[in-house]
């Protein structure tokens, strides 16, 4: 998602946000996700400020069930475009903001907007809240079928200690 600073009206303005990006969640696993949505753009002499929420929607595998699932959250955009002739310099993110510095031109905000999908990723990836998952002793999906297997789990150390 490109934005030109040299054609950016000056004060608020609105920029829809409809990208797909892969992100890198785990060795290996590069899952795709989706965001959507309108992101506040107020650009003033020495900044631009871009903001908002946008909706993630991403195919995953949920911890408990192993099932898969479409995972739905909301990413927080935070993007600070300092104008000054520092282009050189690297862009950083600063707790949940992005700075940028650039005076002209056009402005690639991609980096910025996976981060903020990325940062905001639900590290438990529940299908649902009442999710029961598998059994841990046959490996049945508990939520389609009940097992037989005997659900209490004792650990022999604690034999030793007095009721």
């Amino acid at each position: 998602m490109k934005l030109n600073l040299d054609t950016l009206a000056f004060g608020r303005s609105v920029l829809d946000v409809d990208e797909t990006y892969r992100l890198e969640l785990d060795e290996g696993d590069a899952g795709e996700v989706h965001l959507q949505g309108e992101l506040a753009v107020n650009n003033t002499d020495s900044r631009i400020l871009v903001g908002g929420q946008l909706t993630a929607v991403g195919a995953t595998d949920c911890d408990r069930c192993l099932e898969s699932f479409e995972l739905n959250y909301t990413a927080i955009v935070d993007v600070v475009i300092v104008r000054d002739n520092y282009e050189g310099r690297d862009a950083r993110s600063e707790g949940s903001t992005w700075t940028e510095h650039q005076a002209r031109g056009v402005i690639d905000l991609e980096p910025a907007l996976r981060e903020a999908a990325l940062l905001t990723v639900p590290q438990k990836m529940v299908c649902r809240d009442d999710c029961l998952g598998i059994c841990v002793h046959c490996g049945a999906n508990r939520n389609e079928a009940d097992c037989d297997c005997d659900q209490e789990i004792v650990d022999p150390r604690w034999d030793g200690l007095p009721s």
